[in-house]
């Protein structure tokens, strides 16, 4: 397996940008004991892509460093991509630094083109934590050309954004002196506004991805999580849900992302 971090110059955001990517290696066995190089790694092969984003704390980094993802991809030969995003709630501002448009078009576009990654929608799935998962949800809303399948750990879906863990979590900040570095300020009322980008692709008839929510039954974000849930089920799209009981979030997110690769992004695979 590899492990790489990548840097661009980046449009959208005028400045440097980081990104990690994992890629799978093939595993010997008996079958391909005598095969060459080129027809073990053949070139016109492309690896399926998870692409996963951080919590409203991390970076390109942090699923490496708390989770198994590099252990669950190989086992299923699935690629992973990670951007390193600086939040400012994925706001997309039309004179400014563009944030979803970073990964969805940006990042996407070098990484299918510079290393052996399907650009099929059937081939890609998009996920993240907390506020990842936010990002991971109004990036597929935006691009459902794009990505089959959405994943989100503890993340929310709600008609009114300021009735979101959102305000919650900035506020609590804000009380603690700690610099608030995802603020509702950071984005246009249409451009937060992940519900009406939601009824918005049910009315347009184009195929919906496929979105799993995964939350503590005892953390923080439970209740927002479970009426992302109930939200997104109510609006037409099909929606899995599942609840653990465990209190560490990255014990948490460890579990489940381990699950949703076995259970539902590469389901089909284990067929």
């Amino acid at each position: 397996m590899a492990t790489l971090q990548m840097n661009i110059l980046s449009f959208t955001w005028g400045m440097q940008a980081n990104f990690s990517v994992f890629l799978p290696s093939l595993v010997p066995t008996k079958e391909n004991a005598k095969e060459t190089y080129e027809e073990i790694y053949p070139r016109d092969v492309r690896f399926k892509t998870l692409w996963l984003i951080g919590s409203e704390y991390g970076d390109d980094s942090e699923f490496l460093r708390n989770s198994g993802i590099a252990r669950y991809a190989q086992e299923h030969n699935l690629a992973v991509v990670m951007p390193c995003t600086n939040n400012k709630l994925y706001s997309e501002d039309p004179k400014g630094q563009k944030f979803i448009r970073h990964i969805t078009e940006e990042l996407w576009t070098v990484a299918t083109s510079s290393l052996a990654l399907s650009d099929k929608r059937e081939d890609n799935y998009i996920g993240g934590v907390s506020l990842g998962a936010y990002a991971a949800l109004k990036a597929a809303l935006m691009n459902p050309e794009k990505y089959s399948k959405v994943v989100l750990f503890e993340g929310a879906f709600e008609e009114n954004l300021e009735g979101t863990y959102l305000k919650d979590f900035n506020e609590g900040l804000a009380e603690k002196g700690v610099s608030v570095h995802v603020g509702l300020d950071d984005a246009l009322p249409d451009d937060a506004d992940l519900f009406g980008k939601g009824k918005a692709l049910i009315a347009s008839g184009a195929e919906l991805p496929e979105i799993s929510v995964s939350y503590r039954g005892n953390g923080e974000l439970s209740a927002y999580a479970e009426r992302a849930a109930k939200n997104l089920r109510e609006l037409g799209f099909s929606v899995r849900e599942k609840k653990y009981e465990m209190d560490d979030l990255w014990d948490f997110c460890d579990q489940a992302l381990k699950n949703e690769l076995n259970e539902f992004i590469c389901v089909e695979d284990r067929r």
